[in-house]
């Protein structure tokens, strides 16, 4: 018999699988139903929309995203490749999630207060993790800052995420289809790092 917790991992494995290949706005709970052998009804026990259902398969992706992103970023030796590449990589995940999905920029605006809101335990982790290599760098007297690890690594973090939705927001107002241009924001973020990691 299945457990709560074995169905719900059931669920969003299939839902991640039907957003791959329908995209967000295509997929409907009636697939994601009939993939794992329940009703539609039985998907509202676990997740109250569609919304919902989506930002936790985002969630899901994410946390194995950092924990990959994490081990492969302790695998460069240098401390400040070890910073632009966690960085830079945040950014081409963001496009990586909405290009996967095929969200909309307008449905990713609409669900981004979803995110920040559920995003709490992943950031923390994500803020500790920078905190980590910034104080190493440090430590080793490869740069300084005026202000503690953790402020730098928060700011830095915040700024990356600035920029990601920043693509969001213009390609939204400018009523853009098709494939957002990350690269400007990726750009941004590495001159920021070689002005900062002196």
């Amino acid at each position: 018999m299945r457990t709560k917790s074995t169905r719900r991992d059931s669920i969003l494995k299939a839902a991640a699988e039907a957003f791959a290949r329908y995209g967000y706005e295509k997929t409907t709970l009636d697939d994601i139903s009939q993939s794992v052998g329940l009703n539609k009804a039985s998907l509202y026990y676990y997740f109250k929309n569609k919304d919902d259902l989506f930002v936790a398969v985002v969630v899901m992706e994410t946390s194995a995203f950092l924990a990959d992103l994490q081990a492969k970023t302790l695998a460069i030796p240098d401390v400040r490749r070890q910073i632009r590449y966690y960085l830079t990589e945040h950014i081409r995940r963001y496009d990586e999630v909405l290009h996967h999905s095929n969200i909309s920029a307008e449905r990713a605006s609409i669900l981004d207060p979803i995110f920040r809101q559920v995003y709490g335990d992943l950031r923390q982790k994500d803020v500790a993790f920078l905190a980590t290599l910034l104080k190493r760098g440090v430590a080793e007297n490869t740069f300084s800052f005026p202000d503690t690890s953790l402020a730098v690594a928060e700011n830095l973090l915040h700024l990356t995420l600035a920029l990601e939705h920043e693509v969001v927001f213009m390609a939204r107002r400018q009523d853009s289809p098709g494939k957002l241009d990350f690269a400007p924001a990726i750009d941004h973020i590495e001159r920021l790092l070689r002005l900062a990691l002196r």
